[in-house]
């Protein structure tokens, strides 16, 4: 594995002193932005498809926000590449980091001032654009893709639009910070309301968002112009943006996408990219394909290819994995209604989790290019929040713990057969409610097709539960079917709830890493009706009570209660690219893209 910090170094070293440059240096860094562009690979089937930051469910993809909306739209505040943290940035951010306080009611109040930004057209980016962002927000929350009852922007209590630059925020009670700045004042987005206040293409630009009804009218406008996909290289709307990329043109056949450098954009940039194309594939092999003729800039090694690493870094490539902020784990499901009451029981979980040779998974299926999931914060980048109990596995891999937990509590273990409930009950030494003498420890784990190393890990696990006597059958879908699948479970409607195990693609935290989507009772990411009155209190404290100690106990509780069964994280992707360019290093953990940064030499 090579380490991001020793490619940065090496990196580094390449932009010296004039004297340390070698010819095979110079004519590397002649050969890459040929006319200034620069190349970027997409994953497979993933293309930009919504450009409007007010983002619904059905477009709420990762190409969409940190490749296409988040280069050409800022946010106010901006978390990420600082080193290779998730942390405040405050060179990319629009506004100063708020300033909070408590008023006499016990709320928590923000002071938010602007930074003297910018759009793309010189108008100046102001408070007004706030209230626009906010208005239409409240008006259409409904059909924004992350709104939660109960969150943002539920938790407001008043905003005061103090002048141009200045606003403040009142909210409801006293709420832990990180989480209020991280997860929750980090959506906010100035749009741009001298040119976007409209209801229709001939309209013209009004206040029609200061109120609810012409709020939906104008959302209604702006939702229609940005799934128009045909219009984008010559809708006006599109051409005024904050982000340091303007939409230039976009391929309704492929995707390809080209953005072209935003002259007056005021944040960190290196000057040298004018242009980036952002090239789609249709599978890994084009892709591989393309990055071994040298027609990417920077693009990634397929995990299928990962043995071809040395072969490219002969070619002129740079290998560094791409370390995302997220976990990785199999949902399980306790709402199923024959697997559910199993499930239930801690002492299951706790021999299945004790199945899963993490370190095994990393060293033979991931080549090393994954870190070990031992419970709900990630490890995969230094953070603040882990706590030093989350660094050591408390379920290390032991067939022999997995099997003695099943028969200590009343299951009959049958290694490579199937292990049966012969003493059902409530009682000590029994199986546990709901649970009926002769219950089959048999399972189905579905996941999605198309990664090769996701399919050999749930073949190992696959093995190792067969190891006890759980008996394992795959099935595999493709990834919008796995997701329909496992969030389409509802009790109340018969049929919906027949899976039992599933493997997604983990979760990624935006970036303040709580609980109350993913593991709260009611949860909108609880795929797997995970539900319990003393986590729901630990997550709830992580957003009221300040500092870091309620995460700490929240994650402590989590990663031995096992709310999900916690799998290897593996790195987003192993980026390739010249090694004439500099500045692709450090990568977002939030996978971000930065091409304004990257330079030759």
């Amino acid at each position: 594995m090579v380490p991001a910090a020793a490619a940065l170094v090496a990196l580094s070293a390449c932009g010296g002193a004039k004297s340390g440059h070698t010819a095979s240096t110079r004519a590397e860094a002649a050969s890459v932005f040929k006319g200034g562009t620069a190349t970027f690979a997409l994953q497979p089937g993933n293309t930009p498809t919504y450009i409007l930051p007010l983002v619904s469910a059905a477009y709420f993809t990762l190409v969409n926000e940190d490749e296409f909306e988040w280069i050409t739209y800022r946010p106010l505040f901006w978390f990420g590449r600082v080193g290779t943290t998730t942390n405040f940035n405050p060179q990319q951010s629009l506004a100063y980091k708020p300033r909070f306080s408590v008023n006499p009611a016990g709320d928590t109040v923000a002071k938010v001032r602007l930074k003297p930004w910018v759009w793309s057209d010189g108008k100046p980016v102001t408070t007004r654009d706030v209230e626009f962002w906010m208005n239409l927000l409240e008006a259409n929350k409904q059909d924004w893709g992350v709104y939660v009852p109960g969150a943002w922007p539920d938790i407001i209590k008043s905003i005061a639009y103090t002048s141009k630059t200045s606003f403040t925020i009142v909210f409801k009670r006293r709420y832990n910070l990180n989480w209020l700045l991280q997860d929750e004042m980090a959506q906010i987005f100035p749009l741009p309301q001298h040119v976007w206040d409209k209801v229709s293409t001939s309209s013209p630009v009004g206040n029609y968002d200061m109120t609810p009804a012409g709020a939906r009218r104008v959302y209604k406008f702006l939702n229609a112009q940005s799934r128009d996909t045909s219009t984008y290289g010559s809708n006006p709307l599109w051409k005024v943006d904050d982000g340091p990329w303007i939409l230039q043109s976009y391929n309704t056949g492929t995707g390809q996408t080209t953005l072209v450098r935003n002259p007056r954009y005021p944040g960190p940039r290196s000057g040298q990219v004018k242009r980036v194309v952002e090239m789609p594939y249709t599978s890994n092999s084009a892709e591989f394909t393309a990055l071994k003729a040298g027609s990417l800039d920077v693009g990634y090694v397929p995990p299928s290819d990962m043995s071809a690493i040395p072969a490219l870094e002969a070619q002129g490539y740079k290998i560094a994995p791409w370390w995302q902020w997220n976990v990785n784990f199999l949902f399980i499901n306790f709402r199923n209604p024959t697997a559910g009451p199993i499930f239930k029981q801690l002492y299951v979980r706790q021999a299945m989790q004790s199945l899963i040779d993490q370190s095994a998974y990393i060293r033979q299926v991931y080549k090393g290019y994954a870190k070990p999931t031992y419970g709900p914060i990630p490890t995969t980048v230094a953070n603040p929040f882990i706590a030093p109990q989350e660094r050591a596995n408390p379920y290390p891999y032991s067939v022999g713990r997995a099997r003695r937990l099943l028969a200590s509590h009343g299951w009959t273990v049958r290694p490579s057969g199937v292990t049966t409930c012969a003493r059902p009950g409530t009682g000590a030494g029994k199986c546990g409610p709901g649970i009926r003498a002769g219950a089959r420890l048999s399972l189905t784990l579905l996941y999605y097709t198309g990664n090769v190393d996701v399919n050999d890990e749930m073949q190992a696990i696959k093995s190792s539960f067969a190891s006890a006597g759980i008996q394992v059958g795959l099935r595999q879908a493709p990834f919008t079917d796995v997701t329909s699948t496992v969030y389409g479970c509802n009790p109340a409607k018969p049929g919906t709830c027949g899976w039992q195990l599933v493997a997604d693609s983990g979760w990624e935290y935006y970036p303040y890493p709580s609980g109350e989507e993913l593991f709260k009772t009611g949860g909108s990411g609880n795929a797997g009706g995970y539900s319990n009155p003393r986590a729901d209190r630990l997550i709830q404290a992580t957003l009221t009570q300040p500092g870091l100690g309620p995460m700490r106990q929240y994650e402590t509780y989590l990663e031995k209660d096992l709310p999900v069964l916690y799998l290897p994280t593996p790195a987003y992707q192993i980026t390739a690219y010249k090694t004439g360019i500099s500045g692709v290093l450090p990568q977002d953990p939030s996978l971000n893209i930065y091409p304004e940064l990257w330079r030759a030499g």
